[in-house]
């Protein structure tokens, strides 16, 4: 990230520029809003954060059928041929998800497409306040455009659902010995990654993903044709591997994919 923002000198200069203009619109901004407007929304922060916790640690951090899936849908235990962490994906040789680490996490998710831990139970959350009615449907709206860290968080949550590809993330399912196992937390990620989708283009007003960042969506675009077949190898060697092949040089070819996954997309974890 280092090299891609501040190694050229023009590129140093535009991000910093980006990061002093956005500090100061978002001071400006929060000198405008009324206490009333900051009460009501910080309350449906709180409620909507509660209602999107509880649906993480019910279906994904407490469901151990998860970290089966993602130990077999994801690269994870792969990550040591990338040759690009600084510490083993794990804090001992336990199987737990406690024990493995943050950035791991999120990298296994992104390289296999799903980028679960970006989206997941924010659908869930927006689509629990939004059914109590007109006024807090309404409430959403002014905040995506009034509110400095919901409008951020839903764009955040925009582009990591626009680099995800869930059609792509079925094939890294197929790497999952257990058929009803894959099944059960594949359809389950998949159903609320669409009530996210639909939750997001609904309160931004729009009919897609990044409709209204044209600039990254192309972006996207054009990367992916170039992520996509690197995703396709990496399932290939990656059930090689996982079927008994050993060889020095499979080995070097995930990592390789595991590089160019996370450059094409501009994620690691």
């Amino acid at each position: 990230m280092l090299n891609w923002k501040y190694s050229d000198p023009v590129l140093a200069e535009w991000n910093l520029e980006s990061m002093i203009a956005a500090s100061l619109e978002t001071v400006l901004a929060g000198s405008r809003r009324t206490s009333d407007a900051n009460e009501a929304w910080n309350d449906a922060m709180e409620e909507m954060s509660r209602e999107a916790f509880a649906q993480y640690r019910a279906h994904i951090a407490e469901d151990p059928d998860v970290l089966t899936y993602f130990e077999g849908a994801t690269p994870v235990n792969e990550l040591e041929n990338a040759r690009i962490g600084s510490r083993p994906a794990r804090r001992s040789a336990s199987r737990t998800l406690d024990d493995l680490r943050a950035i791991p996490w999120v990298f296994g998710w992104m390289q296999s497409r799903h980028a679960v831990p970006a989206w997941f139970g924010v659908g869930h959350a927006l689509e629990r306040y939004s059914s109590r009615g007109p006024k807090q449907q309404q409430l959403l709206r002014e905040m995506m455009g009034g509110s400095p860290v919901f409008g951020a968080m839903l764009r955040n949550v925009e582009i990591a659902m626009a680099k995800a590809d869930m059609a792509i993330a079925r094939l890294y399912a197929e790497l999952v010995p257990d058929a009803a196992l894959r099944e059960r937390v594949f359809s389950m990620l998949e159903a609320e990654f669409e009530r996210t989708r639909t939750m997001v283009i609904a309160i931004k007003g729009q009919t897609g993903l990044l409709e209204k960042n044209p600039v990254l969506a192309r972006s996207i675009r054009l990367r992916n044709p170039y992520v996509d077949p690197m995703s396709l190898v990496q399932v290939d060697l990656l059930r090689r591997k996982r079927a008994g092949e050993d060889d020095p040089l499979l080995d070097y070819a995930i990592g390789a994919t595991i590089n160019g996954i996370a450059a094409g997309l501009h994620n690691t974890g």
